[in-house]
């Protein structure tokens, strides 16, 4: 028998973090209002108000806006 591994979900807070760590600065205020936009990836969960996304979405988000973010500089 096999056991899945439960699935860890990450807010804003956590969403930000990431960025940090490949370089791109972004506060959790600005990521709350990239979600209101329609810029974030769509939630896997909404506990209350508060949305989740998994280390993949993030991850995607994070490989697709990068190059974006090197040619504003």
């Amino acid at each position: 028998m096999t056991s899945k591994k439960p699935v860890q979900y990450y807010g804003l807070k956590e969403f930000a973090e990431f960025a940090k760590e490949e370089g791109l600065e972004y506060s959790t205020r600005q990521l709350s209002v990239y979600k209101g936009r329609d810029k974030l990836p769509e939630p896997t969960v909404m506990i209350g108000d508060k949305a989740g996304w998994t280390k993949d979405q993030i991850d995607n988000w994070l490989k697709q806006i990068k190059p974006e973010k090197g040619r504003q500089n």
